[in-house]
């Protein structure tokens, strides 16, 4: 077996084993109560991840591996991957790249930590594939199924929009590319609105809630913060690393100009909505895998730089999973506290029935590690999948909230008549409330 074979076999074990026993985080709790509310699409997001945590119901053996559907598609990413590079790139350099993938801060730990990354990644993939299936046999059947893997995508993620974007240039400057697409676009839709519809059901069942949120989300500023473009700038050199950076900016004619675009156009255009609102680190990862192929093709691998940045990561990931295991006390004040931070309200939620939480947060990870629904209460903190749930209303006269010290409980119920008779304090700023609703 070549090396490259034991490193993609030995990634994929390693990644099992540690996504069966970290605990998982909030936001990932929270997708596995969407698989247990099964629907065609949510508020937050389009509907894929809830199907990978549905699936790994199944697989509940560790407090984890709920994950192992999601890590194995995730997997299944690199493995197409490198059989896009392999007419590109020797087996070295797909080592190379290999290594990178799964060393990766962002792409190496998205890889355990199932999120809607995960699906966009692997449809990412999948449609690059199939967009050079169907370049060299532009046949209504590879037009019909490159559209569903688009549309899937989408159905993962909305951020696959930015993978027609990254092609349009291609196709526009590409005379052959751009009679071909003329004539596939009607299969092309069709496969497209096949993958998308449950999402476009929801929506407009629900009058397009979650398309507005997510607008709003990245776009819905109307000023500027400087510090949202120079933060942006700087996380995304520091998590592509400026090694990796300076290869893949020189990497020339050697690699298909698409992947040239699909690594700087969602990286430009992120840019460019800095000016209307914050964004996320993670939203541009798409174009990491693309980033990566452009480096490795043009970097000396005997450099030092290479194998220093494989150094760092790996020892940075190893650190992050340590961390996350042991859960040292120094770390609970970090970004590490979400792993258990509500392991405080769980002794005192045990000892009461019904309760709701303040956030879809606690709510989420009180469900998974109690083993029963904990539902956010309707209206605090900000819209989510709860408001949009019958249980989120609570019809008994008296029951019980998770929340914070400086939390107010909304106006609606205030309105009804419910009110707090009494505030439990517990660890931290939590404290448990009794409400009563008085006739």
């Amino acid at each position: 077996m070549s090396t490259l074979k034991k490193v993609f076999w030995g990634a994929l074990l390693v990644k099992l084993v540690l996504a069966a026993f970290l605990p998982l985080t909030n936001d990932e709790a929270y997708y596995w109560v969407w698989s247990q509310h099964l629907q065609l699409s949510y508020y937050d997001h389009p509907p894929f991840v809830a199907w990978l945590y549905y699936a790994g119901d199944a697989f509940r053996f560790f407090p984890g591996s709920v994950r192992w559907p999601g890590v194995l598609l995730a997997h299944a990413s690199l493995g197409i991957w490198l059989l896009l590079l392999k007419p590109y790139l020797d087996e070295r350099q797909r080592l190379y790249w290999l290594l990178l993938a799964v060393l990766s801060p962002l792409v190496g730990g998205s890889a355990i930590v199932v999120t809607p990354d995960v699906p966009l990644m692997f449809f990412y993939a999948l449609s690059l594939w199939m967009f050079f299936m169907w370049r060299s046999k532009p046949e209504w059947k590879l037009s019909l199924a490159f559209g569903v893997s688009m549309g899937l995508g989408f159905s993962s993620k909305y951020m696959m929009v930015l993978f027609v974007i990254s092609l349009l240039p291609l196709v526009t400057m590409d005379r052959r590319l751009r009679i071909n697409f003329v004539r596939s676009l009607p299969w092309l839709l069709l496969g497209a609105i096949a993958g998308t519809l449950p999402v476009w059901l929801w929506n407009y069942m629900h009058d397009f809630a979650s398309l507005k949120f997510q607008a709003a989300h990245g776009l819905g500023r109307k000023f500027w913060k400087p510090s949202w473009t120079y933060e942006y700038i700087g996380l995304q050199i520091a998590l592509v690393f400026p090694v990796i950076l300076y290869w893949a900016l020189r990497a020339g004619r050697q690699m298909p100009r698409v992947f040239h675009f699909l690594a700087w156009v969602p990286l430009l255009f992120f840019l460019f909505t800095t000016s209307r609102g914050y964004v996320e680190a993670n939203w541009p990862i798409a174009a990491y895998p693309a980033i990566f192929a452009l480096a490795v093709s043009s970097l000396p691998l005997n450099t030092r730089s290479l194998r220093f940045t494989l150094a760092v990561w790996a020892t940075l990931l190893t650190l992050l999973a340590g961390v996350v295991l042991l859960q040292p006390t120094w770390a609970k004040p970090l970004k590490f506290r979400e792993f258990s931070q509500f392991d405080p309200i769980i002794v005192k939620a045990r000892e009461v029935t019904p309760l709701y939480a303040r956030s879809y947060q606690m709510a989420s990870k009180l469900s998974f590690e109690m083993g029963r629904p904990i539902y956010k209460l309707r209206g605090m903190n900000r819209k989510d999948f709860y408001d949009f749930l019958e249980q989120s209303m609570p019809q008994e006269a008296l029951y019980y909230i998770a929340a914070q010290k400086d939390d107010r409980l909304p106006k609606e119920f205030i309105e009804r008549g419910d009110q707090v008779t009494e505030k439990v304090p517990i660890d931290g700023d939590f404290e448990l409330w009794k409400v009563e609703r008085k006739p």
